[in-house]
């Protein structure tokens, strides 16, 4: 299960994390979300590969978020950059 830290490139609305979270945990393939809104990082647990990141991404997005994948991410995933 890749674990990976996405950051948030804008950190969205006070309490929006709550939001993000639930979106997230939505996803079939999330087994665990973690935002840290201070540090501007999500961190999520998933099955799959770069297809599953980027529905992870999609959800944040149309939570309110954008993210993007930290340095390496994309390697776990499966889609090497």
């Amino acid at each position: 299960m890749p674990d990976i830290t996405l950051v948030m490139e804008e950190p969205g609305r006070e309490g929006g994390e709550e939001r993000l979270e639930r979106a997230l945990r939505r996803l079939e393939q999330v087994r665990r979300v973690n935002v840290d809104r201070e540090r501007g990082l999500v961190a999520v647990s998933y099955e799959g590969g770069g297809e599953e990141l980027a529905r992870i991404e999609e959800a944040a997005r149309r939570a309110g978020y954008r993210v993007a994948p930290s340095p390496g991410a994309r390697e776990v995933g499966g889609e090497a950059t």
